[in-house]
């Protein structure tokens, strides 16, 4: 009996395999890569995520062009390929377009912290919450449309005109067979109302929560300071609630409010002018708080290393004080190795 006839289009699971077997070669490379030039990324600190981001677009924009026959390496190995709706290969400003995509959703965070660096004007909640909506909305083009669109294509494949076939299979007239226009809009549809729910259920969640709203501008105020008076990067400052059980069923709460700041390695070996740093923390939460009050304790937590995107090392040390800034616990640093 003649075998089940083999389907051109490339589905959503096959290319998310695709996409991690492409992060773990990233990775791996990102870690070679890390070994001679260690002095030299722990000077970029944090900063050197782009250096991980630009590594990123050449491998992905360039093998995914016209120059690599629209396969990156996993892409090869498991037999797929981006291409033009005409079944051409993209060229390199299509294929940077289309993967610009992918980055904007996956280096999301640090993208808004360099630009919130860059523009510090731009450092708002509604700002913030704008940009992490319109992540979120990218985020489902990508996944929702590649489940239902009946040629798989997201909101990527869109925007440069592309779709992924398996190697070498790609026919016209299959594919114009495929390309039912009423599935495509109704893809487009569910797109739409998936995010609309999102916007709305977020919304009636943030009007819900709308009494911790000067809570959040208080944080966000603490966090330009701390990052105005002190040698810290890349700050991040938590009110946080904790719940505990002990041996015998009772419950007690404790609060607390955390800090976790980028120190760069030089300045974190320092350890009289990182204690200094940290008593500055510690004093300006003491002093600007309208909360601490409340806080049992105020947690910092000082990181310092590299994180070039496809590859990080960090080391970490956590301190622990009291409501009156007396110091209760000092961990020591722990290493953190990721690819």
């Amino acid at each position: 009996m003649e075998g089940k006839e083999k389907k051109i289009v490339v589905g959503f699971w096959l290319r998310l395999l695709t996409d991690i077997i492409d992060a773990i070669i990233l990775g791996l490379f990102g870690f070679l890569l890390a070994v001679p030039l260690k002095s030299v990324f722990f000077k970029l600190g944090e900063n050197g995520l782009f250096v991980g981001l630009l590594i990123t677009f050449l491998y992905t924009g360039i093998l995914q062009s016209n120059i690599g026959q629209g396969q990156s390496l996993a892409k090869k190995m498991l037999r797929i390929q981006v291409v033009n709706m005409d079944g051409t290969y993209l060229s390199l400003p299509k294929s940077f377009l289309r993967y610009s995509v992918i980055a904007l959703i996956f280096y999301n965070t640090w993208i808004w912290m360099a630009l919130t660096s860059l523009f510090p004007f731009l450092n708002s909640i509604v700002l913030q919450a704008v940009f992490t909506y319109f992540v979120v909305f990218l985020f489902l083009g990508v996944t929702i449309l590649l489940v239902f669109h009946p040629l798989k294509r997201g909101v990527h494949d869109l925007l440069a005109n592309s779709m992924v076939v398996r190697k070498d299979m790609f026919d016209r007239d299959k594919v114009d067979s495929l390309n039912n226009k009423s599935k495509a809009k109704r893809a487009l549809i569910i797109w739409a109302a998936c995010s609309v729910v999102l916007i709305i259920f977020s919304s009636y969640m943030i009007q819900r929560l709308g009494s911790s709203m000067p809570l959040l501008r208080e944080l966000s105020d603490l966090q330009e300071t701390i990052g105005a008076q002190t040698e810290f990067e890349n700050i991040s400052v938590n009110h946080n609630w904790h719940m505990h059980i002990n041996s015998e069923g009772v419950e007690s709460k404790t609060t607390s409010i955390s800090v976790s700041p980028f120190l760069h390695k030089h300045k974190f070996d320092n350890q009289e002018f990182k204690m200094k740093e940290i008593d500055k923390v510690v004093d300006i939460i003491l002093e600007s708080y309208s909360k601490i009050d409340e806080c049992n304790f105020i947690n910092i937590q000082v990181r310092t290393g590299f994180n070039i995107g496809i590859s990080s090392l960090y080391t970490k040390e956590t301190l622990r004080f009291d409501k009156k800034g007396n110091l209760l616990m000092k961990r020591e640093s722990n290493k953190n190795v990721s690819i």
